[in-house]
């Protein structure tokens, strides 16, 4: 019997000085440093408009097209699609947006961008090979000739022509440009059949001309 009331006066001991600890997470407050940074992370080229429409010469006639605002975090920077063209940029730091006319999509009629993850330092000289090997790997020739006479980036530092000729078919062109912005090398290349340049070009250049890079501010913006 002493033996019993010797345990539960044991038990009853142990149980009371357990509970004087309390093992629930001590809480902290949240960094207001962090706060203030996940307020602003939103850049002022991700926070224009999520739609507009404008009128483009295509195909020598005046053409409205609605445009939805494409954020791409990769590449840090965003622009305006086209409603009848569809973006992919789910392949690492690659963007590629294809035209999609009549709601059918064409492979052969696309652009892409490419830019190196931040954390690899790149230049002119193996941006230039990269983009090179890129489209040789796809089937095309470089050429110095012109067979596109128009400035794909206007600050580019290089451009060059590409074209993938096909017997019993259209060929098909384009046009690669290396440029950089903010000391990061990016590329883009375009690429059509011949005979869709008139109606595809002229939403490419549209892309082009409507983007936005993050530490850009709307009055540096074209």
């Amino acid at each position: 019997m002493r033996k019993l009331s010797f345990f539960l006066l044991l038990v009853f001991v142990l149980f009371n000085t357990i509970a004087c600890f309390d093992f629930s997470p001590s809480y902290q407050a949240p960094d207001p440093n962090a706060v203030e940074k996940e307020k602003i992370k939103d850049t002022p080229a991700q926070t224009r408009a999520q739609s507009k429409n404008e009128t483009l010469k295509i195909a020598d006639q005046d053409i409205t097209l609605d445009f939805n605002l494409y954020d791409d975090s990769n590449l840090e920077f965003t622009t305006y699609i086209p409603q009848d063209m569809l973006a992919n940029s789910k392949e690492g730091d690659f963007l590629t947006v294809y035209a999609n006319f009549n709601n059918e999509k064409n492979k052969k009629a696309k652009v892409t961008f490419f830019s190196p993850i931040k954390t690899v330092s790149s230049n002119l000289e193996n941006m230039t090979k990269v983009a090179r090997d890129s489209v040789t790997e796809d089937g095309f020739e470089t050429t110095d000739q012109t067979i596109n006479d128009y400035t794909l980036i206007e600050d580019s530092d290089e451009e060059f022509d590409i074209i993938k000729k096909q017997e019993n078919k259209t060929d098909t062109i384009g046009k690669v440009s290396i440029f950089n912005h903010n000391e990061r090398m990016y590329y883009a290349i375009v690429q059509y059949p011949r005979d869709l340049e008139k109606e595809f070009l002229p939403r490419v250049q549209k892309i082009i001309n409507d983007m936005m890079f993050y530490d850009e501010q709307f009055e540096e913006n074209k």
